[in-house]
């Protein structure tokens, strides 16, 4: 076991939970023996009216947003009423993979995930406006790759779509959805990105619960911390940051704190290794006042760069706090600073 899942099993075995009643989740629907099957069935439960996901609604608009030819007037009306239909039965017995209707128009989808186009478009078009004749019908081919469609079929890739929907969804982690919901669009996002040994996916699957509760503890203990950089020094808007960046290889999770109303901040930053850290963003004229921010910020403490129309400020190695009282004055007093220097 690398050291990461080393460190990480340490961490979980002191974590007490306290075992929860089992939900629905998107791993719990059945599916059928069809290639593109399992992706029709999780879209269709993520899309439908009876689905627990707690962001369905902004799921579904940035779905449909996605497609062709809808205009929002469409859009809203599914967000109001939606009814969901997978592997259609047509007259002659053949499977349309999903359709989507409302008392207004209906949306017909074959999913080509590992499949050529080799359908009876024109007999899905017949059946669907003999038996929905009253609404307006939209037809469209998900697919990996763009293709050729029929004529009145619109191709939709699903890298786009599923990269607009994961742009405007918000995943705070602290529930199993936003963790299925996230793998679910990436497995069809990025599908050629390594894959998990299975030590590793052993190690997850039961820990799972308690890397979903280590991960609450961990957000708790962010939000007290902004609570008590804003006791000393009452500010309104904030910023957190996930994932990689700029910070370094220690870099896990950040709090911008804005004084202004501009793009001038102050970074709170918690590290992997247990340290904390301080990053500071000045935007005006840095090419004049260089030499005057620099010394207001701390020459002897910090590196610094040019980003654009930045002047970028972190604290140098070896540099970062072990305890979390020095971090927050260190953060309150750079707010301070810049706050005197815009007066």
């Amino acid at each position: 076991m690398n050291n990461e899942l080393l460190e990480l099993k340490e961490i979980l075995e002191k974590i007490d939970i306290k075992q929860q009643k089992t939900n629905d989740n998107i791993f719990e629907i059945g599916t059928r023996g069809f290639y593109e099957n399992p992706f029709t069935e999780v879209l269709s439960f993520l899309l439908d009216s009876q689905s627990k996901y707690p962001n369905r609604n902004l799921f579904v608009k940035s779905f449909l947003e996605s497609l062709p030819n809808l205009s929002n007037e469409i859009v809203d009306s599914f967000l109001n009423d939606l009814k969901v239909n997978t592997q259609y039965t047509t007259i002659n017995k053949k499977f349309i993979d999903l359709i989507l209707f409302n008392d207004k128009y209906i949306l017909v989808f074959e999913n080509k995930i590992f499949h050529w186009l080799a359908n009876p478009f024109e007999e899905y078009e017949t059946d669907i406006k003999t038996r929905y004749s009253t609404l307006n019908p939209f037809f469209y081919i998900l697919s990996y790759n763009p293709t050729n469609t029929p004529t009145n079929w619109k191709n939709v890739t699903i890298n786009e779509c599923f990269t607009n929907i994961k742009k405007n969804l918000l995943f705070k982690f602290d529930n199993k959805w936003d963790f299925y919901v996230n793998d679910f669009l990436e497995h069809y996002i990025q599908t050629n990105k390594e894959k998990m040994t299975h030590q590793e996916f052993e190690f997850y699957t039961q820990n799972f619960s308690k890397i979903i509760a280590g991960n609450n503890y961990v957000n708790k203990f962010i939000n007290e911390t902004i609570n008590r950089v804003k006791e000393k020094l009452p500010i309104d808007s904030i910023k957190r940051t996930n994932g990689i960046s700029d910070w370094g290889d220690n870099f896990s999770r950040a709090v911008r704190f804005y004084p202004f109303e501009t793009m001038d901040n102050v970074v709170f930053i918690f590290r992997n290794d247990g340290k904390f850290s301080i990053s500071v963003y000045y935007y005006k004229e840095y090419g004049n006042f260089i030499g005057e921010i620099s010394n207001i910020v701390g020459n002897l403490k910090y590196r610094n760069w040019k980003e654009g129309t930045a002047m970028c400020f972190s604290l140098q190695d070896g540099k970062e706090y072990t305890k979390i009282e020095d971090a927050i004055t260190e953060c309150t007093h750079q707010i301070k600073e810049m706050k005197k220097y815009y007066r």
